[in-house]
């Protein structure tokens, strides 16, 4: 019957809901906080999840904003539910990306209902968000190519669907390939180049001349990182929550690494919070260090999944893998360090994270 992840803080309601789905036959997996929820999502891979709206920590919301960013669970259907409709309007996780809504309280008929159009909307999607290898696959999403060949083999088999003159396509989905070719090539390029930043890393710190060269640069610090915040910002719809202050100096880093250490923090802070909270970015300048701080109240991380996302990811890992590559934090880190920064995060589940890396001041401004 498939797989349902339920997620809601109130333990008589969720048990439930379990036991209306196991007597129809469904694999049912359950949490009690959308972090927990996130997390076992992207573990598990369920076929659908339920979700409540209103929890403490990690809402509903938010739970659909961090799965519908992540790449490998970002197409599996979401139901909303909640005791608070909005009347005859369209409840706002459906503009946000759920695929179906329950209001609370509703009965097993209503609930297998919504399930079952939400599943049978997945399977007859023409074109769905996993990689495609031949016409019949197109059905299916099924593709079984290793690390950066996925991305790969979706933009040459859209390209063909595209060119076939057997099915002849409608101006709409013409519209919706294009989209997926373009969101895989995006995909693809970032993967590559964050290869090949670790290997410049790595290159850079087995060349023991290296690192004293690469503290002779002298960059403006504000100069550098708010363009890249309100690039960054403008390109997620989310001006509004980016609150900035800044303490201008100069500091011994290139304005290219300096760059990429801020598109990589900022991605992560927008990525893993929801629109409407704001992300905050502050530059202190002290006597002999610049530090850069930016914190968001997003999903968090657990101590372990912060040790994770820093620790050195072989390079053939990373091509191989089947999933993403996480190599954000670790190159923000290892660059950080390479200048002879300091770089610390805090972060708490359900509660946000704050990254800081602090950086030696060069005489100047």
């Amino acid at each position: 019957m498939g797989k349902i992840l339920v997620i809601d803080d109130d333990d008589a309601f969720r048990s439930s809901v379990m036991a209306t789905l196991k007597k129809q036959g469904f694999d049912v997996l359950e949490a009690a906080s959308g972090a927990v929820g996130v997390q076992m999502a992207r573990a598990h891979q369920p076929d659908l999840v339920l979700c409540d709206v209103n929890m403490g920590g990690v809402g509903g919301n938010l739970t659909l904003y961090a799965l519908r960013r992540d790449l490998q669970i970002a197409s599996i259907p979401f139901i909303l539910m909640s005791g608070f409709s909005a009347g005859g309007e369209t409840p706002a996780g459906i503009e946000r990306g759920a695929d179906g809504f329950l209001a609370k309280p509703f009965n097993a008929e209503k609930l297998l209902s919504t399930i079952q159009e939400c599943l049978n909307r997945q399977e007859k999607s023409p074109f769905p968000a996993e990689n495609v290898l031949d016409e019949s696959s197109v059905e299916t999403g099924a593709d079984s190519s290793p690390g950066l060949l996925k991305p790969v083999n979706r933009i040459l088999e859209i390209a063909r669907l595209l060119s076939s003159a057997r099915r002849p396509k409608e101006p709409k989905d013409i519209i919706e390939l294009a989209g997926q070719a373009h969101r895989s090539a995006v995909h693809l390029r970032r993967k590559l180049e964050n290869c090949l930043v670790c290997a410049e890393i790595e290159r850079l710190a087995e060349d023991w001349q290296r690192p004293a060269a690469l503290e002779e640069h002298r960059t403006g610090f504000r100069a550098v990182v708010e363009p890249v915040a309100r690039e960054k910002a403008v390109l997620v719809q989310r001006t509004a929550d980016l609150a900035s202050q800044f303490e201008d100096a100069q500091v011994a880093i290139s304005a290219e690494r300096l760059t990429k250490i801020a598109e990589e923090l900022l991605d992560n802070a927008f990525r893993y919070s929801h629109p409407g909270s704001a992300v905050h970015l502050k530059t202190t300048a002290g006597a002999d260090t610049v530090t850069l701080s930016i914190s968001d109240h997003g999903c968090g991380m657990t101590q372990e999944q912060i040790i994770q996302a820093v620790t050195p990811i072989p390079l053939d890992q990373v091509l191989l893998a089947r999933h993403g590559s996480g190599l954000g934090l670790f190159i923000a880190k290892r660059l950080t360090e390479l200048h002879s920064g300091i770089f610390n995060i805090h972060s708490e589940p359900g509660r946000g994270t704050t990254v800081m890396v602090s950086l030696r001041r060069t005489p100047g401004k």
